[in-house]
């Protein structure tokens, strides 16, 4: 199953605020890479870096769990999340590392993508799964916790 790009690394990065346990080093180096690959090349979502994403999430049941739910309520209202809920680039700043900062980058308009469009989420994913604890990183950013409010009030 194909998914779209913005609302699986959404689904996750809301799936890791919920997160109680926490990642193991493993998975803290997969989703490290994962940020480096979606970073280089994100055209390569659908051949490499989704099922590489997927294996991972579904490995840890917990999160597995959490990602269902958060994938199902992005789903329930075509993953239209108001922009303003999305962190901002100086909230970003503020809430990682510095060390952990990644370049952000947009894509080049192609048309009949919706992928144009995730860029924002993109690029925060990106920079929260470089960081060295992407689940503390995720907490440190109030605007994930406006997400779930909103997709509780418009998924009941």
């Amino acid at each position: 199953m194909t998914l779209s790009i913005k609302n699986s690394l959404l689904a996750l990065l809301l799936a890791l605020t919920d997160l109680q346990t926490p990642l193991s080093e493993n998975e803290k180096s997969a989703l490290a890479e994962i940020g480096e690959q979606l970073s280089a090349d994100v055209d390569a979502w659908k051949p490499l870096i989704e099922p590489s994403l997927l294996g991972m999430i579904q490995a840890n049941a917990t999160l597995n769990q959490l990602y269902q739910i958060a994938l199902s309520q992005l789903e329930a209202v075509d993953g239209n999340i108001p922009d303003n809920l999305l962190p901002s680039e100086l909230e970003l700043e503020q809430a990682l590392p510095a060390s952990n900062q990644v370049v952000t980058r947009g894509f080049a308009p192609v048309s009949d993508t919706e992928d144009f469009e995730s860029n924002e989420i993109t690029n925060v994913a990106i920079s929260i799964l470089s960081t060295k604890n992407p689940t503390e990183s995720v907490k440190k950013l109030s605007r994930f916790q406006q997400i779930k409010q909103f997709l509780q009030q418009n998924t009941i």
